[in-house]
């Protein structure tokens, strides 16, 4: 999990900085960009929150309360991650379709971009249930 969040925050943050001239954002109206970078943004201070949260020592009297803290909290942060994607790729979309003159391929295109990050944010809420599942299969036990 802590790799995962440190490679998302790296390719994020090297996509920040190289966005604006890669991908023409000087063409792009101000909010258009404003809105991608506090998406992207948003992920990373998400990332980073994540990892100090995981790495933090679970706090109490009692193990059992503790561990139910931890999963309260996970559920919360995994509503969040699955939040702050959607935004994300939702700003993407406004940042790369700004502008764009529509045609029936584009359409196709754009469909197929919503089905597949339908299938990621599934998969990765699948991937919370399970980590929190697994959690409180131990606090059952």
């Amino acid at each position: 999990m802590r790799r995962q969040m440190i490679l998302e925050i790296v390719l994020l943050a090297v996509f920040l900085f190289v966005y604006y001239d890669f991908f023409d954002g000087d063409r792009r109206p101000w909010g258009a960009n404003a809105l991608l970078v506090a998406a992207v943004a948003w992920v990373i201070v998400h990332n980073v929150a994540g990892w100090v949260y995981s790495c933090r020592a679970l706090q109490g009297d009692h193990l059992q309360e503790m561990v139910r803290q931890h999963v309260s909290g996970m559920r919360r942060f995994a509503v969040l991650s699955v939040v702050s994607r959607v935004g994300m790729l939702a700003s993407l979309l406004v940042f790369f379709c700004y502008g764009m003159e529509w045609n029936a391929w584009k359409g196709w295109l754009l469909a197929a971009t919503g089905v597949v990050a339908l299938a990621q944010m599934t998969w990765l809420g699948s991937i919370w249930q399970r980590r929190i599942r697994n959690i409180s299969r131990v606090l059952e036990e």
